[in-house]
Formats: structure tokens, sequence, C-alpha cells
């Protein structure tokens, strides 16, 4: 594969999934409800959902269901309701089963709500479809290329949630014990719904 364009790829991407929204919202919610390390499931998710829309873009399904526009449609308003649920369930915990309790969700739970988040958000689907046929060159084989620039998405994925869990789990020091943080938190689902909903 031509290192230029890999490496174009790789700017491309990075650029579009550093940009904020849901899943870094739903990233930062989590990474300060349960820290860094215990969170670290959620990038796993969205590095998981990364794969399924390429594989999904470059095995020619993707075409299909951009032309079915109601299923894109269906699944953002799916992942609007899950994040408002979210919302509602920690707006009324109380402050110490957030902040101060040892119990955490469990990693498939963590790893399942960012793949949840991830595969219903109508915007990382279309990036995927606008993006990895830019990178596909004519020369070499089509499935070395697909693997590849998939392999790299997943990467850079991981990286940039990590990233954006690691930035906020700073803060979670600060909030610990404070009734603030259930309304942090809680405020980062409705936001990262009210971002999916305008999509």
């Amino acid at each position: 594969m031509d290192l230029t364009l890999l490496a174009l790829f790789v700017v491309t991407f990075t650029s579009v999934l550093i940009l904020p929204g849901p899943n870094a919202a739903f990233s930062v919610a989590q990474s300060l409800k349960y820290g860094f390390l215990k969170s670290i499931y959620i990038p796993l998710g969205f590095m998981s959902a990364t794969g399924c829309h390429a594989i999904l873009v470059f095995s020619g399904l993707g075409v299909l269901v951009q032309e079915y526009a109601f299923l894109l449609v269906l699944l953002k308003w799916i992942g609007v309701a899950y994040l408002l649920f979210l919302a509602f369930k920690t707006f009324t915990n109380q402050p110490s089963k957030v902040d101060r309790s040892p119990l955490v969700a469990s990693k498939f739970k963590m790893y399942q709500s960012a793949l949840l988040v991830s595969l219903t958000n109508p915007k990382a689907f279309l990036a995927s479809v606008l993006i990895y046929p830019l990178f596909v060159s004519d020369e070499g084989s089509y499935l070395f290329q697909a693997f590849v620039l998939t392999v790299f998405a997943m990467v850079i994925s991981f990286s940039v949630y990590s990233m954006y869990g690691l930035l906020s789990s700073v803060f979670k020091d600060k909030l610990e014990g404070s009734s603030l943080a259930n309304k942090i938190v809680g405020g980062l689902y409705v936001g990262a719904a009210g971002i999916l909903a305008g999509k």
C-alpha cells in the first residue's frame, strides 16, 4: 500500500474522530464516573464499532444501507433514547453511588454501551462511507488495502477516545465525593444525545 496515501488517511481519519461528538462526550462521562483505567473498555467498544463500520463499507453493504436511509434515522433515535436513559439514571442516583462506591459497571457492559453509542451514530457511519473509498488505490490488492485501513482506523479510534478518557480522568479526583459529579456526567449524556439528535 502507498505510504503517502496511508499517511493522508491517518491525518484525515484522526481529524474527523478528534472533533467532539457523541462518542467523545460518552467517553468523558464514563471516565469521570469510573476513572481512566476502569473505563478503558469504552475506547475498546468504540474501536470495535470502527471496525464494524469499515467492514460494512468495504463489503459493499454500506451502499445498501445508504439506500435505505430510514435505517440510519432509526438507529440514530435508538442511540438518542439510550443516552437519555443513561442521563436519567445518572441524575436520579445519589452522589455516593457514583463517586464513593467501589462498584463499577461490568467490563462487558461498558464495552457494549460504547459499541451501541457508536453504532447508532449515523455521523460515524457516513464518515466511514465517505472517507475509506478515497484512500483505496486501483493498484494493489483491494482486500489488503481494506485490511490495512481498517486496522489503522481501529487503532486511531482507540487512541483518540483513550485520550479523551485520560484527559477527563484528571478532573475525576477534583469531583470525588462532590454532588456536582452526577450533574456533570448526566449533562454530558444529555449533550451527547443532543449532538446525536442534531445529526
